[in-house]
């Protein structure tokens, strides 16, 4: 059922969106209710200083968002009431996957919060000859829940009821090896522009997996292995971008061509 307008004017009032993993949402029986974890209910109380009465809408990357009346908010758990459910058309019409290679600093935590919110739906770390960041499957296992709370903000703020996915960070080789359906698209410098429009005219496209190098970009040789796996060049212009900002453009550019931008 369509959303009525004065539900659409309640929803957009309500700013206070927070993600929940499904299995904390319970939208059957008599008493549909939402339990917050500990972090969740230090940032509602802390942060946006909400308590018993407050309003707010939690996603479950369901596609449905829930608004809510909080019941009960303690240190260690805050309950809601489910007051509604809607499954607004705010998801991407295409499938984006970045395949990014890792960066340096805070580069990639901006990298992640950028690309949530433009719709990506997967998120790839990639481990290529450039890559300065180099970490164990220890290491990346103790850095993925913070990415992965990263995106879930990303996604909050941005209005969308589906967090992106995430994996492990893995070499570039391997990601060559692996199936991936769709357009497959390699950002590289040297390629100058006009590549998009000519592979969009000859392609149907429902899913892409958008390849970006690292500080230094991808060596020559990458290139190839790459053109070798099924991947197509794709330049964004005759300017130099900054490794953090490339893959945000190029999901803009895909959005605008073939998702729910402009």
């Amino acid at each position: 059922m369509a959303e009525s307008v004065s539900a659409k004017r309640r929803r957009r009032k309500l700013r206070h969106r927070i993600y929940a993993p499904p299995s904390q949402v319970k939208t059957a029986g008599d008493d549909p209710h939402v339990v917050l974890s500990a972090d969740a209910t230090h940032h509602l109380r802390s942060v946006l200083r909400l308590s018993t009465g407050a309003a707010i809408i939690v996603f479950d990357n369901s596609g449905q968002e829930y608004e809510c009346e909080i019941t009960d908010c303690r240190p260690s758990q805050t309950r809601a009431r489910i007051l509604r459910a809607a499954a607004p058309r705010v998801e991407s019409p295409i499938k984006i996957t970045l395949a990014q290679a890792m960066l340096k600093g805070n580069a990639f935590d901006r990298t992640l919060t950028l690309c949530a919110e433009l719709g990506a739906a997967r998120i790839i770390p990639v481990i290529s000859a450039r890559t300065v960041v180099r970490m164990s499957k220890a290491q990346a296992a103790d850095r993925v829940p913070r990415w992965e709370k990263i995106l879930q903000e990303a996604a909050a703020q941005s209005g969308r009821v589906r967090v992106p996915a995430l994996e492990m960070p893995v070499d570039f080789k391997e990601l060559l090896e692996r199936k991936k359906e769709g357009l497959k698209l390699i950002l590289w410098e040297k390629a100058g522009s006009g590549q998009l429009r000519q592979i969009l005219e000859e392609e149907k496209v429902e899913a892409v997996t958008l390849l970006v190098g690292p500080e230094g970009g991808f060596e020559q040789a990458e290139v190839r292995t790459a053109l070798e796996a099924g991947y197509q060049i794709w330049g964004l212009g005759p300017r130099t971008l900054r490794a953090e900002h490339s893959g945000a453009i190029a999901i803009s550019l895909l959005q605008f061509a073939l998702g729910d931008l402009g």
